[in-house]
């Protein structure tokens, strides 16, 4: 919009450049005389003088809007370049060239996407899900409680103790944990609960964010994206960050999702019961807390 306003200007510079005869001191065409009149005034001697001034003025007519035409093409030119220009280095909205500037509507959606490394990279992946029952996070973390607790919540140096299950949700929802039963194969046995002390990065940072909320006895789903929440892409084996599945099929159901490079989504579920909170003593030994 921006280069056609200039454009329309330039054009309406030229056609009144070319309208105006004194501006290049040339005649109107309707006041040049006749062929016929230059043949017979250059007859004679006095006559081919005449019609030496009358070839002159008419030549001078033409340049006169030759260079007018000449201005004109320079002006429009001149305009349309600067315009160009001009949009180049723009801040606004309206100016910025259509591959260039993305809305705030898009930016928005594209940190509401899920990355998928098999797409391609101009693509964002998939959108995340959103539930409506579900609290979400500034951090992308969404979770629900089932269950309330009854206490202290825990915090950083506080030794948890939990019962959890974990899920692909992203891909057909496959168990890789199950919590306190049996669901035959590798899962037969109960694979206890899982300790960890609170802030020392040894627990997924979701599910660190989601269990501090939490009071012992309560259950919370915890929905992790994928990304810096979920499981680091450089500790295949889930021993330096956890909870590490405890079982083979557990491992490989989780592993298969996590190192896909292909069109997966590594979002999981998580299902946690808060067991207790020991806390530290003056002595800075940890006291048993209630089970609720």
């Amino acid at each position: 919009m921006w280069a056609l306003k200039h454009s329309v200007v330039a054009v309406v510079v030229a056609a009144t450049l070319l309208r105006s005869g004194e501006a290049f001191h040339a005649p109107p065409f309707a006041a040049l005389p006749s062929s016929a009149a230059a043949q017979s005034a250059m007859s004679s001697r006095a006559g081919r003088a005449t019609g030496v001034a009358v070839r002159m003025q008419v030549e001078e007519a033409q340049g006169g809007r030759r260079e007018a035409l000449r201005l004109a093409s320079a002006a429009l030119t001149t305009t349309l370049f600067s315009s160009a220009a001009g949009a180049d280095s723009c801040t606004r909205a309206d100016c910025q060239p259509a591959k260039m500037f993305v809305d705030a509507e898009e930016a928005e959606r594209k940190k509401d996407t899920v990355s998928m490394p098999g797409l391609n990279p101009k693509l964002q992946g998939k959108t995340v899900s959103r539930y409506p029952d579900y609290v979400s996070t500034e951090s992308g973390l969404q979770y629900k409680d089932a269950k309330q607790g009854k206490g202290e919540s825990p915090g950083d140096g506080d030794r948890v103790v939990i019962d959890w299950e974990g899920y692909t949700i992203g891909y057909y929802g496959r168990i890789f944990q199950k919590k306190n039963s049996v669901v035959g194969g590798a899962f037969a046995d109960d694979p206890g609960y899982y300790r960890f002390v609170l802030g020392t990065g040894s627990l997924l940072p979701g599910l660190e964010e989601g269990i501090k909320g939490m009071k012992p006895g309560g259950v919370r789903q915890i929905v992790v994206p994928p990304g810096p929440l979920n499981y680091p892409i450089d500790d295949s084996g889930h021993k330096r960050v956890g909870p590490r599945p405890s079982t083979f099929d557990g491992m490989r159901a989780l592993n298969f999702v996590m190192e896909n490079k292909g069109l997966i989504d590594k979002t999981l579920l998580f299902n946690v019961k808060l067991i207790r909170v020991d806390k530290k003593n003056d002595k800075g030994e940890y006291t048993r807390g209630d089970t609720v």
